[in-house]
C-alpha cells in the first residue's frame, strides 16, 4: 500500500471504520483520536483506524495531496491516485456496522456534525452529547457550514444535519457516498471539531465523542 499509508485494526472482524486525516490541515485531531482509542480500545468493538488518510497532505498540512486532489471531491472508482487507491484497496470485502470520519474545521469555532444513513431516525445519541457540549460553553453551530463549497452549504440546528441516504445514490467523489452505496457500512458520522477551539476544548469534544456517541451506538 506504500509506505507512508497504514491503518491499524484492533481485532480481525472489525465493526467500526475510523478515519481522521482526510484533510492535511486538520491535523491536530490525529492524535487526539489515537490517545482515545488507546485508552478505549477494550472498551470498543474490533475497529479498524486510518490516521492519515492522505498521507502526503498530512506532511504538508494542506487540504489536498501531493497531486492537488482532494480526497474527499475525487474519491471514484477510477481513480489513479495512489492514496485513493490505498484506501479503497483496505475497504473492499468489508462491512462495517459504524463509519466515523473526525474532520475539523479550520475557520470554524462551533461544533457540528453530519448524520448519514439509509435510516430516517435522528441519532438521539448524538444529540444528547451535542447538549452536554453545549452545557460546557462549547458552540453549537446554528447556520450554514460553508457557502462557498457547491458540496456543501446545509444547514445546522444546534450542531446537527441528518442526511437519507438515497438508494441507487450516484458516487459523488465523497468517501461517504462510496462507502455507503457499497453497504461497506451502514451508518457514518462525521463530526467538524472547531478549528479554533484550543487542544483542550478538542480533546474534550473527541473523548466525549467517544464515550457518549460511539461507544453507546455499539452497546444497543
Amino acid at each position: 500500500l506504500g509506505s507512508d499509508f497504514f491503518y491499524y485494526t484492533s481485532g480481525s472482524n472489525p465493526k467500526i471504520l475510523i478515519h481522521t486525516g482526510t484533510h492535511g490541515d486538520e491535523w491536530e485531531v490525529i492524535g487526539l483520536v489515537e490517545q482515545v482509542l488507546r485508552k478505549m480500545r477494550h472498551h470498543l468493538p474490533s475497529f479498524m483506524f486510518v490516521p492519515m488518510v492522505t498521507p502526503s497532505g498530512v506532511a504538508k498540512r494542506t487540504r489536498v495531496n501531493n497531486r492537488k486532489l482532494d480526497l474527499n471531491r475525487k474519491f471514484f472508482d477510477d481513480s489513479d491516485d495512489p492514496e485513493i487507491l490505498a484506501n479503497m484497496k483496505i475497504l473492499k470485502e468489508k462491512k462495517f456496522d459504524l463509519f466515523v470520519s473526525i474532520h475539523e474545521d479550520p475557520l470554524e469555532t462551533n461544533y457540528y456534525l453530519y448524520d448519514v444513513g439509509y435510516g430516517k431516525t435522528v441519532n438521539k445519541l448524538v444529540l444528547d452529547h451535542n447538549q452536554i457540549l453545549k452545557k460546557r460553553g462549547i458552540g453549537l453551530l446554528n447556520g450554514v457550514d460553508d457557502e462557498s463549497d457547491p458540496h456543501l452549504g446545509y444547514l445546522f440546528v444546534e450542531g446537527y444535519k441528518k442526511f437519507v441516504h438515497p438508494e441507487n445514490y450516484p458516487d459523488d467523489g465523497t468517501i461517504s457516498a462510496w462507502v455507503l452505496n457499497r453497504r461497506i457500512a451502514k451508518d457514518y458520522l462525521l463530526p467538524e471539531i472547531p478549528g479554533k477551539a484550543n487542544l483542550e476544548t478538542k480533546k474534550y469534544i473527541v473523548e466525549s465523542f467517544f464515550e457518549e456517541v460511539v461507544q453507546k451506538m455499539m452497546l444497543k
